[in-house]
């Protein structure tokens, strides 16, 4: 079995490097929050800000990687259908499968804690400039617990695809072969515990700043967000299933042969959809959200007399500089690895009579529907911690709202997307169809 694991990775390496580069950014930002703790052990000024990296970087660091390791083993199951062709039984392919998440986790976090190890100390003054108290700081390396965020990083990996390592064993192969991902029925056990146990953290948070005094509103509003965003990640493959489908059915697609095109592809392929729209949906979401409580605070001292500043350099990077890097990442990788899949569903289309300004206009609507739809659902959570926070200190709702920021990374996750629907297409367009149809594993 351990050659297997080994063998297959080897041969199918351009579908999990997406996997991979996911891990790295996740070692390395888990090594910076290792790393400012240990620093802040022998400077007290910097006491807390690695729980702050962690705390913001954790949610969209989880979604992403269970994004990946879903779309990795899901763009795999032609191999694992090949396998149980092969007389390999379902219990083995799933234990390969989940070997290969765990491998795959650990080598890259190793990789991103060992890119940490080398740039934290060059990095720490330009992060830290803002704060002349906290630039003065002498940084270490937290070379100690470099191994629990390798531990950290697998056991996400593990469970996040746990699911779609038990669907590669139990799958029958025929259909596995047949088609090119299951059908969702609705959200796994984990997600429905991890929704209520997040639910009921968010109802306590706001129980706590109800009626509470300003100061004590302030200390617990930058956790609502957060929470906020969690909770949607919890049920991302029904809140943005629903919401592509109520927002593309307003364009009628008999209309544009293109758009037509778009929402069926992204329709279909929900397991791919949920994966490339998550981190765009976090992105936005932290961004907004915490953009918009301060927000609210401005306008609060602004009534009040009381002077305040917002976030300067260092602080918007310990809280967003984490979660961006993740989602930008989250949302390239994702797409990219569907890349062998879509050539292959424009090669169809060609052959069916499909023009080819038609194809290039279709890969631009589903990088457009995959990036509002995200950018939707992810308004909601900023919404409903705005809307907390204002009425929590007698403000009127929607008091600070602020959607410009987050509205960059939905720009650049857009970018993003755009180019990986483009690029193979416009590969596919170059080639001839049955070449691109006749090529196998």
């Amino acid at each position: 079995m351990i050659k297997l694991v080994f063998c297959d990775l080897r041969d199918h390496a351009a579908t999990w490097v997406g996997a991979f580069c996911v891990a790295v950014a996740c070692g390395y930002v888990g090594g910076w929050a290792a790393s400012l703790e240990e620093t802040a052990a022998t400077f007290s000024g910097m006491r807390y800000i690695g729980s702050v990296v962690l705390a913001f970087s954790s949610v969209a660091a989880v979604a992403v990687l269970v994004s990946a390791s879903n779309l990795t083993v899901s763009a795999q199951r032609r191999s694992y259908a090949l396998w149980r062709l092969a007389n390999v039984s379902p219990r083995r392919v799933s234990c390969v499968v989940l070997a290969q998440l765990v491998v795959v986790a650990v080598l890259g976090a190793i990789v991103g804690t060992l890119l940490e190890a080398a740039t934290f100390v060059p990095l720490f003054p330009m992060v830290f400039g803002a704060k002349e108290a906290l630039a003065q700081a002498t940084p270490h390396v937290s070379f100690s617990m470099m191994p629990t965020v390798w531990l950290a990083v697998a056991g996400v990996f593990f469970c996040g695809g746990f699911k779609g390592a038990r669907s590669a064993g139990n799958t029958p192969p025929l259909m596995a072969l047949r088609e090119s991902e299951p059908k969702r029925r609705g959200m796994t056990c984990l997600r429905i515990a991890l929704f209520a146990v997040l639910t009921a953290c968010t109802g306590w948070t706001v129980f706590l700043m109800v009626g509470a005094a300003p100061d004590v509103v302030m200390n617990w509003s930058l956790y609502l967000p957060i929470l906020a965003v969690a909770v949607l990640a919890c049920i991302s493959p029904l809140a943005l299933s629903a919401a592509m489908d109520a927002w593309t059915s307003l364009v009628p697609g008999t209309r544009w042969n293109a758009w037509f095109v778009a929402r069926r592809t992204a329709r279909y392929g929900l397991g791919s959809s949920t994966s490339v729209q998550t981190p765009v949906m976090v992105g936005f979401g932290l961004v907004a959200g915490i953009f918009s409580v301060m927000g609210v605070w401005a306008d609060y001292n602004a009534l009040h007399g009381l002077r305040f500043t917002g976030l300067d350099w260092t602080e918007a990077l310990i809280l967003f500089g984490g979660p961006v890097l993740l989602c930008a990442v989250g949302a390239a990788v994702s797409v990219v690895m569907t890349s062998k899949s879509r050539t292959r569903d424009t090669a169809l289309l060609i052959a069916a009579g499909a023009r080819p300004e038609t194809l290039v206009a279709a890969a631009a609507c589903e990088a457009l529907i995959h990036a509002v739809t995200a950018t939707l659902v992810a308004a909601l959570a900023a919404l409903a911690s705005n809307a907390v926070v204002a009425s929590a200190v007698g403000m009127p709702l929607l008091t600070g709202l602020a959607f410009g920021e987050g509205l960059l990374v939905s720009l650049v996750g857009f970018v993003l997307l755009l180019a990986a629907t483009l690029i193979p297409t416009c590969s596919a367009l170059r080639r001839e169809p049955a070449r691109v149809l006749a090529v196998g594993e």
